[in-house]
């Protein structure tokens, strides 16, 4: 196959989910063969939109890009304006909704490639869904045009502008049956989709927890978190929760913190805290091993890398009840539990804590889920059959 993936942004160093599956799916189909191309803008930070890399053809990764300027400069007044309506729960205008898009990377030249690129590739496969490369640009070709949405219960999955671009597409390509269940629900009239997933490498080796954790330091009740630490992702209550074990619940719990920007705690929160900055997959890796559960609370996911690599190295995770895709992975695997407030928080890191049998029991139902469901091998195979599903092979000009 011939495909031309289309993403906001794509450089090393960029951090996040839909940027991670990406790299490692297109990467991966080049070690099978196929033909592949990322088209992406020059922005780095998706705050500010800046160019900072150089237009024109790159290699990241042994991945083919090729990048074009963001042409649309932030209009960080405007968006401001929009994004406090948002998070107060109103629902902005249309146009104003289309605005905001037009905030998140717009790129003229990046919409000029797709079109002269859309009839000498087998699909364009636009990801994550709530950008401007994916929103405007799978208008261009949307008979060519597969989306990956990355899909998240969120106030920017009810935009008309969102909404009429997958229901547009040729087709969908879900990571996870819970995304597709909640894409269900908020959008009425999607088109085709097909259930794709994601990949996760288990461990070439067993990673002990007992020679990690003395490795680290870490001893008695350790929860880990990795990712962005801000409230998006509910990093606060995961550390409220960890203080209110130590401080409410006199019981020593100890949270080691990964991921970038700085842990913002409060004053009674940091004696309970590691925080580990930025680390690299080994260590990662090692310091889930170690820890007697992985934390994501986290309600807007599509797919958690976090959870299912925690599985992979046999440690249970603790999910919000409120995240439909974390608590299906759950109730699927057997392998966590999930929790609405800081209370059940507590009782579930406590529960795990307390007993090493039940917390082995989830551990190993979570790592033979991964195993089961979540090979590369099979990933592809899916995203072969799907590609070829929903936008059958044609003749095509290689020019």
């Amino acid at each position: 196959m011939r495909l031309a993936f289309v993403l906001p942004r794509f450089a090393p160093g960029v951090l996040g989910g839909a940027e991670y599956h990406a790299r490692q799916l297109a990467g991966r189909l080049i070690g099978r063969g196929h033909d592949v191309t990322v088209l992406t803008t020059c922005a780095i930070d998706h705050y500010t939109w800046k160019n900072a890399l150089a237009p024109g053809p790159d290699v990241v990764d042994g991945i083919p890009v090729r990048r074009y300027p963001v042409t649309v400069i932030r209009d960080r007044s405007l968006v401001a304006r929009l994004q406090t309506a948002i998070d107060a729960g109103f629902t902005i205008p249309a146009a104003h909704q289309e605005e905001w898009v037009r905030n998140t990377g717009h790129s003229a030249p990046l919409l000029d490639a797709i079109a002269d690129t859309a009839d000498r590739v087998d699909a364009l496969v636009f990801s994550p869904y709530l950008f401007a490369s994916t929103v405007l640009g799978a208008r261009v070709r949307p008979d060519r045009s597969l989306i990956q949405p990355l899909l998240h219960d969120e106030a920017y999955a009810r935009f008309a502008c969102v909404q009429a671009a997958l229901r547009g597409a040729a087709g969908l390509l879900w990571i996870s049956s819970g995304e597709r269940e909640v894409a269900e629900r908020l959008i009425p009239g999607l088109p085709p989709g097909r259930l794709v997933g994601a990949g996760i490498d288990l461990p070439a080796a067993p990673v002990d927890p007992k020679v990690e954790r003395h490795r680290l330091g870490l001893e008695g009740t350790v929860v880990s978190y990795a990712g962005r630490r801000e409230g998006a992702k509910n990093f606060p209550l995961v550390a409220e929760a960890v203080t209110a074990a130590n401080l409410g619940w006199g019981r020593q719990v100890t949270l080691a913190a990964m991921g970038a920007g700085p842990a913002v705690l409060p004053p009674q929160a940091r004696p309970f805290v590691r925080d580990l900055g930025r680390v690299d997959d080994a260590v990662k890796l090692g310091v889930f091993a170690g820890s007697t559960a992985v934390v994501n609370l986290s309600v807007v996911e599509s797919f958690s890398y976090v959870v299912m690599e925690a599985w992979s190295v046999g440690t249970p995770v603790i999910v919000h009840a409120d995240c439909e895709v974390t608590r299906r992975h759950c109730r699927e695997s057997g392998g966590g539990l999930w929790v609405r407030d800081v209370e059940e928080a507590v009782e579930a890191m406590l529960l795990l804590g307390g007993h090493p049998s039940l917390r082995a029991r989830l551990g190993a139902a979570g790592r033979r889920h991964v195993k089961r469901q979540m090979s590369w091998e099979a990933t592809l195979d899916r995203f072969e059959s799907a590609v070829a599903e929903l936008l059958p092979p044609r003749g095509l000009a290689r020019a």
